[in-house]
């Protein structure tokens, strides 16, 4: 095996005795207003960040690109420190992470402080320890080349996805995967979920003696597990939000759960929009809107609707697509339905459709600031993804698969990915990281009707390496840190270490009105469904 080899490694190939690296301290980016406030933070936020940022040391820890081969060439990994406002009753250094893969930590606990009284409180008593993970942001990164513009992706038409459209799309797949990972294999291919732990143990030890606490949402909590399982004796209070299972890693296990995720929360969204029969005329009872559902998703995928002032025609996937909308958009969402349900080729978008299908319009595009840090490496992501993949590439497997879930999902199905995703990448793992059950203190929070990570991973992950769960009653991924009844809980336990396995209600479904539901999806966290962009705007597009 070529560049690869070292990804299966089970056990950290660094000896503990090892010398422990060093972190090379530095002085911090100045951001100015205009990239703060190009990363979310309100013009009258400004004085609180900036306090924060007065209290952080920036650096960067060497690290082996292969454990495997630890003398060998090194990379660097950029951490950011908040320091504890009262030092004299510091309880120890806290890690965070975002999630993805790909996504960036490096101003997590700025952002985290800001928007959370209790994470606030928190970063009284814990250093706050950001970092970008290998291939993210300030750490080193990889290069990744895409198909010539002579290469264009194939077109979808609107309609069930055919055997000859999916070939192309997967085709298409293999060219964008053979041509990134010909960019830089010695790199990419070391781009895995166990070499992020390695490198957060060298983190740790960089930073002087002493345990690591740690909280992770989504892909963090992935990254906390293999953590935990490869160091044990490192790790102090642990806490996990929106789980991700055991299995995740198997690209076709994980669509298929989160594609049931999908189905097995709409009748919930049901019984609401029944019990506003009144207003939306979907049905008075969760059997009659599920039906009708069905019945217009069916029609929509034989007979698309070509609205007059939108290029895209419309098949059944946008019903299924507002039919799953998270909870605070329900009352955004179920108008926009109704109006589906009656529109008809030829009209114009429908007033209750048109956020949803235009968006706000044309916009023009403004250069970001030089200095904003990249929130996102989409190459990161996909090669930490792909290496830890360990489902079948070809494509005979993914469209047998595939149309399994049309027929296991009636609604859903086709929201799932339209491609195996890792196809034409060279290096399938076989098994990426082994998760072990460790006696430390670590909690566990699952959100009983969300569908990126879905609550039965957490049972799963508890089987595997114990811990307390700990339940949100929502749908909205990762909401624990940023809803004060949630947070509440989590800054207790990393004060005091005692694990809670009680729960709160997180995000509640809305009021009836769209700007209601808007003003709490953008008071918690961003939406997290698989068509809808980042931020808080709620706009359709096809994968």
């Amino acid at each position: 095996m070529a560049a690869g080899a070292g990804l299966v490694a089970l056990a950290p190939p660094v000896a503990a005795s090892a010398a422990p690296p060093a972190v090379t301290w530095s002085e911090c980016v100045a951001y100015s207003d205009e990239t703060l406030e190009a990363m979310g933070v309100r013009p009258e936020e400004l004085p609180r960040i900036r306090a924060l940022l007065a209290r952080t040391d920036c650096g960067t820890v060497q690290v082996p690109l292969d454990y495997n081969h630890p003398n060998g060439t090194k990379i660097t990994v950029a951490i950011s420190r908040l320091r504890a406002a009262d030092q004299r009753h510091r309880l120890g250094s806290m890690a965070v992470n975002p999630g993805g893969p790909g996504g960036s930590g490096y101003l997590m606990p700025h952002e985290l402080a800001l928007t959370s009284p209790q994470f606030e409180a928190l970063a009284e008593r814990y250093d706050l320890i950001g970092f970008d993970p290998r291939g993210v942001g300030y750490s080193t990164r990889a290069a990744c080349a895409r198909p010539g513009d002579d290469v264009t992706p194939p077109e979808i038409p609107a309609g069930p996805l055919t055997a000859e459209t999916a070939k192309k799309i997967y085709d298409f797949q293999v060219l964008q995967n053979r041509t990134c990972w010909q960019s830089d294999p010695t790199f990419l291919g070391q781009l895995t979920t166990a070499n992020v732990a390695r490198d957060l143990e060298q983190v740790r030890r960089a930073l002087g003696p002493g345990k690591l606490s740690y909280f992770g949402v989504s892909w963090g909590t992935l990254l906390g597990q293999v953590y935990r399982s490869l160091y044990p004796q490192s790790v102090g209070r642990m806490w996990l939000d929106s789980v991700v299972g055991p299995t995740a890693n198997r690209l076709d296990s994980r669509f298929h759960d989160v594609t049931a995720a999908d189905e097995g929360k709409i009748p919930r969204w049901a019984a609401w929009a029944a019990e506003r029969d009144g207003t939306y005329h979907l049905g008075d009872t969760v059997k009659e809107v599920i039906a009708l559902v069905k019945q217009l998703k069916a029609k929509l995928d034989a007979a698309p609707i070509q609205f007059s002032d939108l290029d895209q025609p419309i098949d059944g996937n946008l019903a299924a697509f507002l039919a799953v909308a998270p909870s605070p958009l329900w009352a955004e969402a179920t108008p926009a339905l109704a109006a589906l349900a009656t529109a008809k080729t030829g009209d114009p978008v429908p007033d209750a459709l048109r956020p949803i299908l235009i968006g706000d319009g044309p916009q023009e595009p403004t250069e970001p600031p030089a200095d904003l840090p990249e929130q996102f490496n989409d190459t990161a992501g996909r090669a930490i993804l792909c290496n830890d993949d360990t489902s079948p590439h070809d494509f005979p497997t993914f469209w047998k698969t595939y149309r399994s879930w049309q027929r296991e999902f009636p609604i859903t199905a086709g929201l799932a990915p339209f491609t195996q995703m890792c196809a034409g990448w060279p290096i399938p793992a076989k098994e990426p990281f082994q998760l072990r059950r460790s006696n430390g203190s670590l909690q566990l929070s699952g959100h009983r009707w969300e569908s990126p990570t879905p609550f039965p991973w957490i049972a799963q992950v508890q089987a595997k390496i114990g811990g307390t769960v700990f339940t949100v009653e929502d749908d909205i991924h990762g909401s624990v840190a940023r809803v004060p009844e949630c947070t509440e809980h989590l800054e207790a336990y990393f004060l005091t270490g005692r694990p809670d396995s009680g729960g709160c209600d997180g995000v509640t479904p809305p009021a009836d009105s769209a700007t209601a539901a808007a003003t709490v999806a953008a008071e918690t966290a961003p939406v997290s469904t698989d068509l809808a962009p980042s931020g808080n705007r709620w706009t359709w597009r096809r994968h």
